[in-house]
């Protein structure tokens, strides 16, 4: 019989061959497959907007905070065409804070729709004229009201709610009582004709509410009734090079089109645009102009009339300088800021008493609010009211636009500090806001639009805490003039900029802060709006964004000053993180030769910050509360290489943890193959075999498992190349090789003895399943104390590979790049860890089948006694569980020790999966091994 023949003959070493070769194959190609994943997922995901951000002063630690324009500058203009004239420069986006801009919303008004119909006296002209839209008198419908001919009393309860996501404070309540009804159309005699005009009932008195608010009045469509005062809304600006921004952001920028068509810096005094605005309209413009925008150096302002009107009220109050600038913006669509006005209207009698519940109507600040622009953005609707404003047409529903201008103030404009706080396990970063002054909102104009007092006890001020510090201005500062351009969409531009390689732009996509924890520690769930200060730690899209030439006319700067909060850099290495990081920190480092901070964010990754927020609120006695625990999405840099690093050390220790099972797999087939080869070693020896031709004897059938060994390496070889393969191959021949020279070394025939006491009264008695599998353990040792070492390794091994798998999403860390790669490599590493489990199973299969034929041979003298199959099996099951009692402990114990060593915060559940281990070893050896 030659050494092939023997080799299929002796199952154990087939067994074994074939084991290693299938755990050698499955581990290197699951290993490979994983590390792809992994490679291809980190590629994908790890090269955002930019490469390189660089800053005058870049903050410290390897976690970046997502609000890069701070209002500090400290870049130059000069520096800035340094950087973009390296070689290795594709784009060079600079930005910066510009101010804040605090804007009076206008009177609220209700308007109870009191329709009067169609009269050529008072609609004019008004003809079916598509290019006005208006409609033709004699598709007008009839007359129709929500009031009553004969006037009633009401009693209006207006009172504006806002909410900063945690809790909702009412800025004010304040109630107007009157009489309204319906209006008529009455014709006078004039000198030369007759006239027309709308009277309200001779019983009406109107409703006035306290100043500034106006009163009520009549029109062709509705009753307006002037509403108190809603509070003042404050927005950011930032400046940008729309040219470089667009290159930036691609097809995504393309809303800055406009701003590149800006006048020159020479060319935006504020009264010459303005006179230039005065003579269009003086000479005459078409009414298709009118609609579309006039036409103003190639672009069409469509929001025209808010410039006009602004124009005309800084110009009449004395705001309006020489040295006042135009600045062109592209202002924000909708805004997130939650303000909600709301009227209550109540029919009463003459004691004040409630006859009818009309209804409440509500208005809040949304997607249709345009800052700069929307002129009243609280107009609310009486109950079964309908707007026939429209029947005149575009212009007849001319809009002036906002009449006040905006003031623009550098108060607390910059970017919220941290404090550095504890780091998790995970290594996300906790931060501490610092808390900064108490600014004052919710104030009454000091005299009202006609110059007359106001009361202010009708709303008390509210304190809102600042974040923020104060930005640094020029010398001068006048009063700019806003000249919107166009609008962009936030939620566009946000979703331009990717979502796990996030990248901050810089004030016009904002980062939201999600409450986790209150003050108190509790669980919580919200997320923070921003205040109408605009200085807390929430905020919101920039309300506009402008170019240098608007910042410099904003903040008072005649010269050319260092006023660059950022650069975005993009380098001209194509491909993967990888493929350009050579290329990208060569950028960086010629960068920071400039004497600039360089940080390259290519291969960053957002990453959730935990933010303690002290000093948020305070109660009337003036004492402090904290809000709790927020978190936010900041960028953690180096996230694709400690990711990679961390998970690559993850499989190749499933790997190796694997290839430890398939030793001591080995070591135990040996171990029953000596036991079985011995007498034949025996026999040759008195037939006159030599010592050497046994061993011979023995490695020829060695050689034909590590022959197929090398052949399966090879073909793994081919088909997946690498230094991993390669080392596997390598280690599983060198274990075979050595259990071979193991066993060739150790077949050496011994004269059997039987060394049973015959006459020993220390024998158990047999008198149960449990005495007798415990005297025949006690008797065998050597092969209980095996098995129970196999048990055991089995335990430790199966609470190693399972503290892995836990420990893996730890191990990747907090970025989200780190829950894209964990997932990624989730599959393969459990199929790694289930190879490892089924090795150590079959370790103890194959150990606990040392004594088969023994163990059979004295089962069927019990059953030759009379002991039933019930009787037999119970043996089986006592010999298990006593061999798993010596086991628990080494594979507890075991577990922790791997545990301790691989995944220290997933130690107890090694330890807890190395007991379930055992205990379920018991069971599964009784019914496998029979």
């Amino acid at each position: 019989m030659n050494a092939v023949q023997r080799f299929i003959r002796s199952k154990v070493l087939l067994l074994t061959a074939a084991i290693l070769i299938a755990a050698m194959c499955l581990s290197v190609l699951v290993q490979s497959q994983s590390q792809a994943a992994l490679n291809r997922t980190v590629d994908e995901n790890s090269r955002g907007l930019y490469d390189v951000l660089v800053q005058a002063k870049a903050s410290s630690g390897t976690l970046l905070q997502p609000e890069i324009a701070t209002g500090t500058g400290g870049i130059g203009f000069d520096q800035l065409e340094a950087i973009r004239k390296l070689s290795g420069t594709a784009v060079a986006a600079p930005i910066s804070l510009v101010s804040r801009v605090t804007q009076n919303l206008e009177t609220p008004r209700l308007d109870a729709m009191d329709f009067l119909g169609y009269n050529s006296g008072l609609a004019g002209t008004a003809t079916a004229d598509q290019a006005t839209g208006a409609t033709a008198p004699d598709k007008w419908p009839a007359a129709e009201s929500v009031l009553t001919d004969d006037a009633k009393k009401y009693r209006l309860t207006a009172s504006a709610v806002s909410s900063d996501g945690v809790s909702e404070q009412t800025l004010f309540k304040s109630s107007a009582e009157g009489t309204l009804g319906k209006a008529k159309l009455l014709e006078e005699k004039a000198g030369g004709g007759s006239s027309i005009r709308i009277a309200a009932p001779e019983d009406e008195t109107g409703i006035k509410f306290p100043s500034p608010a106006g009163g009520s009045e009549h029109n062709l469509f509705n009753l307006s009734v002037a509403l108190p005062m809603a509070p003042e809304v404050t927005e950011s600006v930032v400046a940008v090079d729309p040219a470089s921004e667009r290159a930036l952001l691609g097809t995504a920028g393309d809303f800055l089109a406009p701003l590149e068509k800006a006048p020159p810096a020479d060319a935006r005094n504020a009264g010459a645009v303005g006179r230039y605005f005065e003579g269009l309209f003086t000479n005459g413009i078409d009414l298709s102009e009118l609609e579309e925008g006039p036409d103003f150096l190639g672009v069409k302002l469509k929001y025209w009339a808010p410039l006009m009107t602004q124009y005309q009220q800084a110009k009449r109050t004395g705001e309006l300088t020489a040295d006042s600038q135009a600045i062109p913006l592209v202002v924000r669509s909708g805004t997130s800021l939650d303000l909600t006005y709301n009227v209550k209207i109540e029919e009463i009698d003459d004691a004040g008493k409630v006859v009818k519940d009309v209804g409440t109507v509500s208005r809040s600040l949304g997607k249709d609010y345009l800052p700069f622009v929307s002129k009243d953005p609280f107009v609310l609707s009486w109950p079964g009211s309908t707007d026939h404003s429209s029947l005149l047409g575009s212009n007849g529903n001319f809009n002036q636009g906002l009449y006040t201008p905006a003031k623009w103030s550098t108060d607390f404009s910059a970017a919220p500090k941290y404090q550095d706080g504890e780091t998790a396990a995970n290594g996300a970063e906790g931060k501490t806001a610092v808390p900064g002054e108490w600014v004052t909102v919710n104030r009454l104009p000091e005299k009202s639009a006609t110059g007359g007092p106001v009361d202010q006890t009708q709303r008390e001020p509210v304190d809102e805490r600042s974040y923020r510090d104060s930005v640094a201005t020029g010398q001068k500062l006048a009063a700019p003039l806003a000249m919107v351009y166009g609008t962009f969409d936030p939620a566009a531009v946000s979703q331009a900029a990717g979502d796990v390689n996030k990248l901050p732009l810089g004030g016009y996509d904002p980062t939201p802060f999600s409450l986790v924890k209150d003050a108190e520690g509790k669980t919580a769930n919200a997320e923070l709006q921003p205040s109408l200060s605009a200085t807390g730690l929430a905020s919101q899209s920039a309300g506009a964004i402008t170019d240098y030439y608007g910042l410099a006319a904003a903040r008072g700067y005649t010269e050319n000053a260092a006023v660059i909060d950022a650069v975005r850099v993009r380098a001209t290495a194509p491909g993967s993180w990888k493929e350009a990081q050579p290329e990208v920190e060569k950028l960086a480092a010629d960068i920071r030769s400039m004497g600039l901070e360089a940080t390259v964010v290519a291969g960053s990754a957002r990453e959730d910050a935990s933010i303690f927020v002290p000093g948020y609120s305070k109660d009337d006695a003036g004492k402090e509360s904290a809000l709790g625990t927020v978190q936010q999405s900041w960028v953690r840099q180096n996230a694709a290489d400690a990711v990679t690093g961390s998970l690559s050390g993850t499989n190749i220790t499933l790997l190796f943890l694997t290839l430890c099972g398939a030793a001591l797999l080995t070591g135990a087939s040996t171990v029953s193959y000596i036991r079985k080869r011995r007498t034949e070693a025996g026999t040759l020896r008195a037939m006159g075999w030599t010592q050497r031709r046994i061993r011979s004897w023995v490695l020829a059938e060695f050689g034909v498992g590590a022959i197929l060994l090398a052949a399966a390496g090879a073909l793994l070889s081919l088909l997946s190349w690498s230094l991993t393969t390669v080392l596997v191959t390598a280690a599983v021949l060198v274990l075979y090789a050595g259990a071979a020279l193991f066993a060739a070394q150790q077949l050496r025939h011994r004269d059997v003895v039987d060394q049973e006491a015959q006459h020993d009264e220390r024998l158990i008695p047999v008198d149960s399943p449990l005495t007798f599998a415990n005297r025949q353990l006690a008797t065998n040792k050597f092969n209980t104390l095996s098995l129970a070492i196999a048990v055991g390794v089995f335990g430790a091994a199966v609470g190693g590979l399972i503290s892995l798998l836990i420990d893996i999403p730890r191990a990747a860390g907090a970025s989200a790049l780190s829950g894209l790669a964990a997932a990624s490599v989730a599959l393969p590493s459990i199929l790694l860890a289930v190879a490892g489990v089924a090795v150590g199973l079959v370790l103890t299969l194959v150990t606990g089948r040392f004594e088969l034929n023994a163990k059979r041979q004295y089962l069927g003298i019990l059953a030759a006694m009379g002991w039933n199959p019930d009787m037999l099996r119970q043996v089986r099951l006592f010999e298990n569980a006593l061999v798993g009692t010596v086991a628990l402990p080494l594979g507890v114990l075991g577990a922790l020790g791997i545990g301790l060593l691989l995944a220290p915060y997933a130690a107890l559940w090694a330890g807890v999966a190395g007991l379930v281990a055992v205990l379920c070893w018991i069971p599964i050896a009784t019914k496998v091994v029979q």
